[in-house]
C-alpha cells in the first residue's frame, strides 16, 4: 500500500483564521504558528467553515486509519471497495 506523501499529520484548523495544517516547533519564532497545507473560504456560514476546516485537518488520521482498516481486515465487499477507492484518490492514484 502506497504512503502518504504530502505534510505529515497531525494537522489542526485554526481558531482564529482559515488555515489548517500541522503546529510548527522549529523555533521560539514560530512555535505554535500554523504551517498551512489549505485554507477553507468564508462562505459567510461560520458553522460550515469550521465543519469544513475540521474535516480537512482530520484527513490524515483518516486516511492512516482507513489504511490500517484495509491492511488487517480486507474483504471483498462494496464497503471495502469504496475503502479502497478513498485510500487511491486520497494518495493521488
Amino acid at each position: 500500500m502506497s504512503k502518504f506523501m504530502g505534510m505529515p499529520g497531525p494537522w489542526i484548523a485554526s481558531k482564529t483564521d482559515r488555515s489548517i495544517g500541522p503546529v510548527s516547533k522549529d523555533d521560539d519564532q514560530s512555535y505554535g504558528m500554523i504551517n498551512p497545507v489549505a485554507w477553507v473560504e468564508f462562505d459567510g456560514n461560520p458553522d460550515f467553515q469550521a465543519a469544513n476546516a475540521n474535516l480537512i485537518a482530520a484527513a490524515p488520521e483518516l486516511l492512516e486509519a482507513l489504511q490500517a482498516v484495509v491492511r488487517v481486515a480486507d474483504r471483498a465487499t462494496d464497503e471495502f471497495d469504496m475503502a479502497r477507492a478513498a485510500i487511491n484518490k486520497a494518495l493521488g492514484q
